[in-house]
């Protein structure tokens, strides 16, 4: 069985529709400009400031919402992959945190380590603010909407495909603590391989490997964000293998990584410091290796430079887990990272949006 350890996040995304010019009729007939159109069209004004971009017709906005974050992503691609695959994560006991587990094990995955909470663990500092417990988190009551725990993150884009805002709360992942998920050391213990997502705090991801150091279990970590990265530079004597981003692999070495040989030299220095499986991705630039003296750089026969390749990265992650826990070689495992990257990424368009 292979054990993710992650988070679990609600995503609200909003796609803004394209805002358009002001009629100069109605404007001649003295029709109002609001000030965003006067901000993009008028004297001086231009869309590229990309500042307080409008939408164009609110009604007309494309909104969805998603299940996300590294470690709730990988185990859904591993168990399409048919793999044994066990989640360990906190979330709320609210509709959002019941309607994730419910996800995840249509998908066949053994939640019985998703543990439910109904109040945030009050920490130092807390003390002036109002308590989080059952009547500000749960369902619906009275007719009124009460605050969820499951952890929310809003993104509005506009019509360019940029960001416009996002506002996230993570107070949930400060729940994921070892004494949250104490009891699901057995199941770490006698796991093929476990997978740690950097969004966790430190002394979770510590415990982790410190709980498969003494059961002899393979730890990986994918960093998950520079952040993680940044978390996992104090972390790599404890892990067996990686999988960060250039970026990430960036702060969890503080080497600059711009080129092959920069890619080797840190590939070098992941070693050195215990790490025995390592694969550094590059956007949509492919991808590099290394376990022992067996290390390559690989290209893709496409190479993308603007598109948004969010989720390629949970994609390669799946994929080498897969291979590695079949001990295939780790070759063989980022080509067919690579291979599953681009069926990932192949309807992208690469161009410039603006």
């Amino acid at each position: 069985m292979i054990v993710v350890v992650g988070s679990v996040q609600a995503e609200v995304r909003i796609d803004m529709t394209m805002p358009k010019a002001p009629d100069p009729k109605a404007q001649q007939e003295g029709g109002g400009v609001s000030p965003w159109e006067r901000e993009a069209y008028g004297e001086g004004g231009r869309f590229g400031s990309m500042q307080m971009m409008p939408s164009g017709d609110p009604s007309k906005d494309r909104i969805s919402i998603h299940y996300c974050g590294c470690g709730y992503n990988v185990a859904r691609l591993l168990a399409e992959k048919g793999r044994d695959v066990a989640f360990v994560s906190v979330v709320g006991e609210d509709p959002l945190g019941l309607a994730a587990a419910a996800d995840l094990q249509r998908c066949g995955i053994d939640t019985s380590h998703l543990k439910m909470i109904d109040e945030f663990t009050a920490k130092a500092g807390d003390a002036a603010e109002e308590p989080v417990g059952p009547d500000a988190a749960g369902t619906v009551a009275n007719g009124l909407i009460r605050q969820s725990l499951t952890s929310i993150r809003v993104v509005a884009k506009n019509f360019l495909g940029d960001t416009e805002f996002w506002r996230e709360d993570g107070r949930m992942l400060e729940e994921i603590t070892p004494q949250q998920i104490a009891d699901a050391q057995p199941l770490l213990e006698k796991a093929q391989l476990v997978l740690a997502d950097g969004g966790l705090p430190e002394e979770t991801i510590r415990w982790i490997a410190s709980v498969c150091r003494e059961a002899g279990v393979r730890f990986y970590l994918d960093p998950a964000s520079v952040k993680g990265g940044a978390k996992a530079s104090e972390l790599l004597d404890g892990l067996y293998g990686i999988m960060p981003g250039r970026r990430e692999a960036e702060a969890m070495s503080g080497l600059q990584i711009l080129s092959g040989d920069q890619l080797m030299e840190a590939g070098a220095y992941f070693a050195e410091k215990g790490v025995q499986q390592i694969v550094i991705t590059m956007k949509g630039g492919g991808l590099y290796y290394k376990e022992g003296m067996n290390e390559e750089i690989l290209r893709p026969e496409r190479v993308l430079r603007f598109s948004e390749t969010v989720g390629a990265g949970d994609v390669v992650t799946a994929a080498l887990l897969n291979a590695y826990a079949q001990d295939r070689p780790i070759g063989e495992a980022a080509r067919e990272a690579m291979a599953d990257a681009a069926a990932h990424l192949a309807d992208c368009v690469d161009e410039r949006r603006y």
